[in-house]
């Protein structure tokens, strides 16, 4: 009987192995390898976009400020760049239609398509973030992915940040946290009511790059 309960046991254990074996592991693909030519070219483009943004800022014509901040505007805030948090990964398509609705800054729901996922490798963890677009393309279709980090509320805007995402003709995401920008709540939230990422894309670890809270005089 002893023999028999034994080797039931073992085959339980055996059963259970192959089991988590069978799983499918979530791919998870690191920081992006670039050569010292393809980060300069990666650097210059940043910091000429952040420029590019801090010189449409100023002009009163096209400026989120509010009037008190415009007068002594001088630059956005942001993080030195960082290439470990440039990532290349596999768009991964929702396989239907799953329309989810966001919640405003000021309490409205608000629907928008889950249209599908990213992950990555950070830390020795994987992350999986979700993709949205809008329910209502009548004033055009993108690819949109809000989220919030350990920074939220300190060193960055506390309503999260955005990313904007755009799929190539591989399939492939260029997802670059040193492009991560606040919402316009946080430059005007007297005129803004901006949208707040889910709780599914809720990162467990400081984001440290991309633009900084702003910090004006509101």
């Amino acid at each position: 009987m002893r023999t028999f309960v034994l080797f039931c046991l073992a085959g339980l254990l055996l059963s259970a192995v192959l089991l988590t074996g069978c799983e499918k592991k979530l791919e998870a693909p690191g920081p992006r390898v670039m050569t010292d030519e393809e980060y300069e070219s990666w650097e210059i483009a940043l910091v000429e976009m952040r420029i590019e943004k801090n010189e449409d800022f100023r002009n009163p014509q096209q400026s989120p400020l509010m009037q008190q901040d415009l007068e002594g505007f001088e630059a956005l805030n942001y993080y030195f760049p960082v290439r470990g948090l440039v990532y290349r990964l596999p768009f991964t398509a929702a396989a239907a239609t799953d329309t989810v609705f966001l919640t405003k800054r000021k309490g409205e729901a608000v629907p928008y398509l889950r249209r599908g996922t990213v992950a990555f490798a950070h830390g020795g963890d994987t992350y999986q973030l979700s993709v949205f677009g809008p329910a209502d393309v009548s004033r055009g279709d993108y690819l949109w992915l809000p989220f919030y980090d350990k920074t939220s509320g300190e060193a960055t805007y506390g309503g999260g940040r955005y990313l904007d995402v755009e799929v190539n003709a591989e399939g492939l995401v260029d997802l670059d946290f040193n492009y991560a920008y606040n919402p316009l709540c946080d430059y005007n939230p007297e005129q803004f009511n901006c949208t707040l990422p889910p709780t599914e894309n809720r990162l467990d670890f400081a984001v440290e790059a991309g633009e900084k809270s702003f910090g004006g005089g509101h």
